[in-house]
């Protein structure tokens, strides 16, 4: 009696299971940023430093929290084509604040880029609160955030409310601003 007969997988059925594979990790990893973060009850939102774009004092989470203050981070870079519309709407949302209450702070940090690109870019997105250079992208990874733009909110407490991966609409953005005030 000879060896036994191995079946042979067709090319087409192995890049199937490749994919239902990487679908299933991907689904695994959102769960794990997402969903299971909620479970786990709020983590403090992670304290920074970094040197102010253009120049001045530097921006920093601890000055936000000891105020008691509300804050919306949010991450971009001036290469990053959905920051090119997000950033100054964000720029606009953040100056209606300031003109009506200003019960929200505002800190922009631009990540894994240049300072000069990253000045110009906010600079010309109408920005008007603090922005800090991550050059590094130091702060991102301390926020679990993966990719630019990004949206972090943080509660007066000083918690991780919620998190934007992707571009954040005018919509939602509103949405958490009232749901911080609100707390």
């Amino acid at each position: 009696m000879g060896p036994a007969a191995v079946p042979v997988r067709s090319p087409a059925r192995r890049r199937w299971w490749a994919l239902a594979v990487g679908v299933l990790v991907g689904v695994g990893l959102w769960f794990g940023l997402t969903v299971a973060e909620g479970s786990a009850g709020p983590r403090e939102a992670a304290s920074f430093s970094l040197p102010r774009l253009g120049g001045g004092p530097s921006v920093s989470l601890p000055v936000a929290r000891r105020a008691h203050t509300p804050v919306v981070l949010t991450f971009f870079a001036s290469w990053c084509t959905p920051c090119l519309t997000e950033l100054p709407m964000v720029a606009d949302v953040a100056r209606h604040e300031l003109a009506t209450d200003a019960r929200v702070a505002f800190i922009g940090i631009d990540g894994n880029d240049d300072p000069s690109a990253g000045l110009a870019f906010a600079r010309t997105s109408g920005v008007r609160f603090p922005v800090g250079s991550d050059y590094e992208s130091v702060v991102a990874p301390r926020y679990l955030l993966v990719g630019y733009p990004d949206t972090v909110f943080v509660d007066a407490t000083g918690h991780v409310a919620g998190t934007v991966h992707g571009p954040v609409s005018r919509s939602v953005l509103q949405g958490w601003l009232r749901r911080l005030t609100a707390a």
